[in-house]
């Protein structure tokens, strides 16, 4: 009896250690292969330029899908801010449809932990009741990021590629579509 719970465990943990070798990410889903978001990706990116791209692309879907939580769990903020913030997404999604797509995503890193991004996108914005666009319009917004365990914004401004205070890496021209 006690060898077959031994055998259960160590077949369950191999089962799992396969799964997360696999099919697991630690740093979240990966959209280079998606081909929603591929543009965004260049041959030159090594990891950490992925690592940084995929976490923004789930921000921006968790934006278009209304995740208030999701969004705005990228930011590094105060409780108060994040709650206001969160509470002004929600009441805005109850009459907007609002939508970012994402054109390029540039990044410049400092070093293995300190980076910045250039998001190029259009944002959209649809009354909810008529379908009438209300906005629509391409814009660019620089992150100034951290990484501490995962990537966090501590910094986001409207920002254009002479804004990057950091060189780009190479092959990272803007998409236009």
């Amino acid at each position: 009896m006690n060898v077959i719970i031994k055998r259960s465990i160590l077949f369950t943990a191999a089962i799992l250690l396969l799964l997360c070798t696999f099919g697991c990410s630690v740093s979240g889903p990966s959209y280079e292969n998606n081909p929603s978001y591929s543009h965004l990706f260049v041959d030159t990116d090594d990891a950490a330029a992925k690592e940084l791209k995929n976490q923004i692309i789930a921000q921006l879907i968790a934006y278009n899908d209304g995740d208030a939580e999701g969004y705005y769990a990228l930011f590094n903020m105060a409780k108060e801010d994040l709650n206001f913030n969160v509470a002004q997404f929600n009441a805005m999604r109850q009459t907007v449809n609002m939508t970012y797509t994402p054109e390029s995503i540039q990044t410049a890193f400092i070093n293995e932990d300190n980076a910045q991004a250039l998001i190029t996108m259009t944002c959209r914005g649809d009354d909810k009741s008529t379908g009438e666009v209300l906005y629509y319009y391409r814009t660019a917004m620089t992150y100034t990021m951290v990484r501490d365990g995962k990537w966090t914004v501590t910094l986001q401004t409207p920002g254009h590629e002479e804004d990057l205070m950091y060189t780009l890496s190479e092959g990272t021209e803007p998409v236009t579509q």
